[in-house]
């Protein structure tokens, strides 16, 4: 009996030792559990207030964007006033006690500018734009986290496009809406390029340049020469798609427009060396390219006023003809009287044409404009301001189908420009310092193209094709081109009986060009292949070592060319998307 109760002691012992070290190790692992519970909370909000740190930098920057819009209207404003209202904006937010601060349901943020720097491109300052350091605070049941962010904020930013020799765009977003070869890059014969490219299609290449005459005809030449700019060990190529070669001869528009190079094409995308001259290739780059949204059409109101606008002068245009106006202070508008016997009637909408040295502050018709010369001195016309034309403008001659540049009109034009028509250049030896926004087709054949003053070109932004042709045919010589030029539809240019040389750059969503290397005339010569009974050119083993006929050097001085006029327009209308430059998390 006796041990039968001391087992009953012993059992009861045991059993409460187990219920002790169960509960021991329930209250551990609870204890365990909670401690994780709490750092996956803990966790959980440092997360939340990062997020929300990086929300009240979103908050700031739509709110200082949205404060600039406000201020710019319909209208726009100067560029004074806006340099005065984007400091006065930044300074609204600048210093903790400025803080824009928000509370919700999980938590809350501060946020402000610590910090306004000046922004310096391409070695200058640019007032329209300030380097901005926000500093944001994120709060959490008691956690904080700190998001500083360094963003570029304003108005008128180099544009991507000028930073290259050659640049064929990809711009459409559904197939509908691309033009036939769209981001092609089509390079036929012995054409020079000095500078980086970017392809957003393919880079289609041969060894022969075409020309219509008397028909499609494919020229022996050599292969496409690409160089590096100046303190370059290599020229860079961003390329979207792949590098073509073809040695048959197509139909030449067929080829071009083509988007799918099949077995009549050899891809050499791994051995590039083998499709340029020399076999100097340039140098693969594989990176997202940055899209340039050039809202050509929307410059019209910039430059846009009617002849009743106020403050505006008119003045009359004796058989459609200006000459030597001096008006460097008054916003003039052209007009003209048509006449039926004794009655006349004011018209806006004549075909003007200007002569002689002009200035004025800004200049606007509804009607087309011509600048000639018949002076063998060069006369000069500027737009300190801008000028708008509702048509057409042509500059030059027009009728003048010389080689002879002593034949072409001497013409020197100063000023931003919006043609809503058609641009022509012909008969033409100018010298530019303009920009020119395009809302049609652009030729330029003829004539002779410089850059007026040390960094003065030629920038022409077009909604339409350019063209440039028939410039220097048969010549030793070059016609000298410094400007850039780019398009939103096609670019077309030939050196092969012309002679062309281009300082600066060309950009287009289809882009094709045509040359030799050497000799062209329209009489036969020692090497030459004949292709007609009126065109010869130099042989293909004659063109090693010869100058091209078409040649594209990159001027990077057109980067402050842009800018310098740009800032002449009138007002300022649009913004710059915010750009961040750097964002650290503490």
């Amino acid at each position: 009996m006796k041990i039968i109760m001391n087992e009953k002691g012993y059992s009861l012992i045991l059993t409460m030792l187990i219920f002790l070290l169960f509960t021991v190790l329930s209250v551990s692992v609870l204890t365990v559990a909670l401690s994780g519970v709490k750092r996956n909370q803990t966790s959980e909000d440092y997360v939340q207030a990062r997020e929300l740190a990086n929300k009240g930098i979103e908050h700031i920057t739509n709110q200082i964007q949205s404060d600039l819009k406000n201020e710019l209207g319909e209208e726009g404003i100067t560029r004074s006033e806006f340099i005065t209202k984007l400091n006065t904006i930044l300074n609204r937010y600048k210093d903790e006690v400025n803080s824009v601060h928000n509370t919700g349901a999980t938590g809350e943020y501060r946020v402000y500018i610590r910090n306004i720097e000046n922004v310096i491109e391409n070695g200058e300052e640019n007032p329209l734009k300030k380097k901005i350091t926000f500093l944001s605070r994120g709060f959490v049941d008691g956690k904080e986290k700190t998001v500083i962010s360094e963003v570029e904020i304003g108005a008128q930013s180099v544009l991507e496009t000028l930073h290259y020799a050659l640049g064929a765009n990809k711009l459409c977003k559904t197939p509908n809406t691309c033009i036939p070869g769209e981001g092609n890059l089509f390079l036929h014969g012995g054409v020079s390029i000095t500078g980086d490219m970017k392809v957003d299609g393919n880079l289609i290449i041969t060894n022969r340049g075409y020309a219509y005459l008397s028909g499609e005809k494919w020229i022996a030449s050599v292969y496409p020469s690409i160089l590096p700019t100046q303190g370059k060990a290599n020229a860079n190529l961003l390329l979207g798609g792949n590098i073509f070669t073809f040695n048959h001869t197509p139909p030449y528009e067929q080829h071009i427009t083509t988007s799918n190079f099949g077995s009549s094409y050899t891809k050499l995308t791994d051995r590039i060396d083998d499709a340029f001259y020399n076999r100097q290739a340039p140098v693969i780059v594989k990176r997202q390219p940055i899209r340039d949204d050039i809202q050509i059409p929307a410059q019209k109101s910039v430059f846009y006023y009617k002849h009743n606008s106020p403050g505006v002068t008119i003045i009359k245009a004796n058989n459609r003809l200006i000459s030597n106006q001096n008006r460097p202070n008054d916003k003039v508008y052209a007009s003209h009287d048509e006449c039926f016997f004794i009655w006349c009637n004011e018209k806006y909408d004549g075909d003007y044409t200007f002569t002689g040295n002009n200035l004025f502050k800004s200049f606007a018709t509804a009607g087309s404009l011509t600048i000639r010369n018949s002076d063998n001195q060069f006369r000069q016309t500027t737009f300190k301001e801008g000028a708008y034309i509702e048509k057409d403008l042509t500059i030059g001659n027009e009728w003048s189908d010389s080689y002879n540049p002593n034949n072409y009109d001497k013409i020197r034009v100063d000023g931003p420009i919006f043609v809503n028509g058609d641009l022509t250049i012909k008969g033409a030896d100018a010298e530019f310092n303009s920009i020119m926004y395009v809302m049609g087709d652009v030729t330029i054949e003829y004539s002779r193209i410089n850059g007026l003053g040390q960094n003065g070109s030629l920038i022409i932004f077009a909604k339409g094709n350019i063209n440039i042709r028939n410039n220097s045919v048969n010549q030793d010589e070059p016609s000298n081109i410094k400007g850039f030029f780019y398009s939103e539809q096609a670019l077309e240019m030939f050196g092969v009986g012309s002679n062309i040389r281009i300082e600066g750059g060309i950009s287009a969503r289809r882009i094709v060009l045509n040359a030799i290397r050497g000799r062209a005339s329209n009489q036969n010569f020692s090497g030459a292949q004949k292709i007609t009974n009126n065109d010869y050119f130099e042989g293909a083993q004659n063109q090693i070592g010869k100058p091209s006929r078409l040649q594209i050097i990159y001027d990077p001085e057109i980067i402050n060319t842009y800018a310098d006029i740009k800032s002449r327009e009138p007002v300022i209308k649009n913004l710059d998307p915010p750009k961040i430059i750097n964002r650290d998390i503490e």
